[in-house]
């Protein structure tokens, strides 16, 4: 933002004569300055200015103090105190105080053009900075806009081919009138309308990844349905794989969408049997826990308080740390591509979310993954 404004320097110094006199020297500099003598003067023009200049002396006030203020009003003031009495204690107090530089009257017009130059100097560098972290989250914003039309067309692409062929087929059987198969009719109807069911089941999880989805929430005892997940999992795991679950003896009540609780939860042990390629363990565990403000497990909207948490656990392969820091990701896949459409986390994020809870990667290759899903805990019914 700097480089296309013209340098603008406050000055603050009760001394009217000084002030005129500093101010006359940087405008011969190139400088566009304004000047107050007080702290009222100042705080009213400082959001304009990029650099202060000001007396640590101002007839009854403190000018560090002021200089502090200032940098309230102004987070990205950077101020350089001018002062007359000179001392190791004076220049350590501004300095803690967070001034950018200090110079002593009387001094000399280069030691403080210098000053004034390394101040503008900083606010470039910041500006070009901010200006390349700004450029990098739209390209990064970019990318996943791009991946993620790339992954709802793939899918698409592939019902609508679906449907595409099976309409083509029946038209051509309808074309032969007397002489066409009713059976073959049928099942080529049932096909169609088994891609478009596929379709409708796709979009839902895109809603589900952008927190949009119809939610029909309800108290759920949460062992319950966990343990009904588990119970419909173990049929999709192998005997190799041991399934545990460890739940409270107490109930573990929480406010959700039972459909899409259930699903999030199916999809989570079943990440993590693929996981586990031969043999090993997957373990399920309930309980609720307090989570104090400032926590660490916890997003912007969300309140401290009681909170369920299910965890998903596997001694599987693991995730590089790369790879898991965009696992959350739509359409983002380890798996090959006819194996799964890169939707499953990202939906049980999303629901976690519009539920007022979390869900937390934990994975390190080689290792294991360890996925908590964090929603609102009700206490138990008296």
């Amino acid at each position: 933002m700097w480089r296309d404004e013209r340098r603008r320097v406050l000055i603050v110094d009760d001394d009217h004569d000084f002030a005129a006199s500093l101010a006359l020297l940087l405008e011969l500099e190139g400088y566009d300055v304004v000047v107050a003598h007080d702290g009222a003067g100042a705080r009213d023009v400082v959001a304009a200015v990029a650099v202060a200049l000001v007396d640590i002396r101002l007839g009854h006030e403190d000018g560090v103090a002021l200089a502090i203020e200032l940098g309230r009003l102004r987070p990205d003031l950077l101020t350089v105190m001018v002062t007359g009495y000179a001392s190791v204690q004076t220049a350590i107090k501004a300095l803690q105080a967070g001034i950018y530089d200090y110079v002593c009257k009387p001094f000399e017009p280069a030691d403080l053009l210098a000053t004034l130059g390394r101040c503008f100097d900083r606010h470039r560098l910041a500006g070009d900075r901010a200006q390349a972290e700004e450029l990098l989250r739209r390209s990064r914003r970019m990318e996943a806009v791009g991946r993620l039309s790339a992954g709802i067309a793939h899918d698409f692409n592939n019902l609508l081919t679906v449907v595409g062929g099976n309409l083509k087929l029946l038209q051509e059987e309808l074309s032969r009138g007397a002489e066409g198969d009713p059976a073959v009719m049928r099942e080529l109807v049932a096909d169609a309308l088994g891609a478009v069911e596929e379709g409708i089941a796709a979009n839902r999880r895109l809603l589900a990844v952008g927190r949009a989805q119809p939610l029909l929430p309800r108290v759920l005892d949460l062992g319950q349905v966990v343990e009904q997940v588990v119970d419909r999992a173990r049929h999709a795991i192998s005997a190799a794989v041991a399934l545990e679950l460890h739940r409270p003896p107490v109930p573990c009540l929480a406010v959700a969408d039972p459909r899409q609780l259930e699903a999030s939860l199916l999809n989570l042990v079943l990440n993590a049997r693929d996981a586990v390629t031969s043999a090993g363990t997957v373990r399920i565990a309930l309980d609720t826990c307090e989570l104090p403000p400032g926590s660490p497990l916890f997003l912007g909207d969300m309140p401290p308080g009681p909170y369920a948490r299910i965890v998903v656990e596997d001694d599987g392969c693991g995730m590089a740390t790369d790879i898991a820091e965009h696992a959350l990701q739509p359409f983002f896949s380890t798996k090959p591509a006819e194996s799964g459409s890169g939707l499953g986390l990202p939906t049980a994020y999303g629901f976690a979310r519009q539920s007022g809870g979390n869900l937390l990667i934990e994975s390190e290759a080689g290792v294991g993954t360890r996925v908590t899903l964090l929603l609102p805990a009700l206490p138990p019914n008296p």
